[in-house]
């Protein structure tokens, strides 16, 4: 499936994107306040980026902490 957003003007097209992840990606990006329908501000993407970093350090950090219990 085709993802496609507008920011400042600006349409962005992911092309092809598997039906799970396009499902994940619009669905967080919907959280972080992007709109499909509207243009968007550069600060929106931002914020939207942001969690997804956020959420993949955290990620990071479980398995670190996991993989040191299991070697412990």
């Amino acid at each position: 499936m085709d993802l496609t957003v507008s920011i400042k003007g600006l349409r962005i097209k992911a092309k092809k994107l598997d039906n799970d992840f396009y499902e994940f990606i619009k669905s967080d990006l919907e959280k972080s306040g992007i709109h499909f329908d509207q243009d968007n501000s550069i600060e929106a993407l931002f914020t939207a980026y942001l969690r997804l970093a956020a959420n993949t350090h955290n990620y990071d950090r479980e398995i670190e902490n996991i993989i040191k219990e299991i070697e412990s």
